[in-house]
């Protein structure tokens, strides 16, 4: 257990392949949209709150782990304003996300709106290398040697397209490819560690069967623009029973399975739960766990809350 951990911890801190990845990647992204869209923001028509726990590989000690907490609501006629935090940890590792966000949207129809936002923040990455040094062959590594911690600022942008039926969006939430770790590794055929510059292009609708089920059909894209990482992408379908219980199968091509649930406790509050399956190497281990949670306050006007969104 030791080794798997130290080789998470390594793979973290030196690899840029792997760190192309570093953009939590969750399942249930359409329930934390605002996450990697900032032109979400305002977009549900109430202001809206959602809590987000997600536990990967879990039957590996140190193995990440990602909260997130957001908000955001509409601001006079055509202004949304959000706001969101995020943790992540693998291993010694931990990247602390605060990011603001700004949308306007501008009403096409009666049922079809689009939105621009814009998002800037701070992005803290820390490494506790203290806590590995004990288990390292070589503990008078210069690499390992003391803790570290950076503090980066960045800023995104994101187009967001709904009705009331469906939606299409376009993201890049991180525009800046910062480095992570400040000097050079020693061994100059190992790359530094930085940020990557994710696009995201997510697209969903909901049908309507009968008075009482609906499908929902989503996807989602992740890519790295000319960069080497391989691009993600997500099918996804969901059954939705009488506006209160949602349930679904999705497929992350070449990586995972995945089963998801929501239930509609009332036209405000709703929670969920998500497991992955992974297909390559690692599957002998436990899959992927997400929690989530959310919650709608009544806006003045009333009318505009008239059944729950799934989206």
């Amino acid at each position: 257990m030791k080794k798997i951990f130290i080789i998470l911890c390594l793979i973290f801190s030196t690899s840029t392949v792997i760190m192309s990845q570093q953009d939590t990647h969750y399942t249930g992204y359409m329930f934390n949209s605002l996450v990697i869209n900032p032109a979400y923001a305002g977009s549900r028509d109430a202001t809206s709150f959602t809590a987000y726990y997600r536990h990967q590989w879990a039957d590996i000690s140190q193995a990440p782990r990602d909260f997130a907490i957001s908000a955001h609501t509409p601001y006079q006629k055509n202004v949304g304003l959000g706001l969101y935090m995020e943790s992540d940890w693998i291993g010694v590792h931990n990247r602390l996300s605060l990011f603001g966000s700004y949308s306007y949207k501008i009403r096409l129809n009666n049922n079809a709106q689009i939105s621009a936002g814009l998002q800037a923040g701070i992005m803290r990455y820390g490494s506790n290398f203290s806590e590995i040094t004990a288990t390292l062959e070589n503990p008078d590594d210069v690499v390992f040697n003391e803790d570290q911690s950076r503090y980066l600022p960045n800023f995104g942008f994101g187009l967001f397209f709904y009705t009331s039926q469906g939606y299409v969006g376009l993201s890049v939430p991180h525009l800046l490819n910062n480095k992570i770790i400040k000097d050079a590794p020693v061994d100059p055929s190992v790359g530094l560690s930085k940020q990557i510059r994710h696009l995201f292009i997510s697209g969903g609708t909901v049908v309507t069967v009968n008075d009482l089920i609906k499908i929902r059909p989503t996807a989602i894209l992740k890519a790295v623009p000319f960069g080497s990482a391989p691009v993600s992408f997500d099918l996804s379908l969901a059954a939705i029973y009488n506006n209160k219980i949602l349930a679904g199968l999705a497929h992350r091509f070449t990586d995972s399975i995945s089963f998801f649930g929501e239930y509609q406790i009332n036209n405000n509050m709703r929670i969920g739960y998500a497991y992955d399956y992974p297909l390559q190497a690692i599957s002998h281990f436990a899959g992927s766990h997400e929690i989530f949670f959310g919650y709608d306050m009544n806006p003045k006007d009333q009318t505009k809350i008239v059944t729950p969104r799934f989206f």
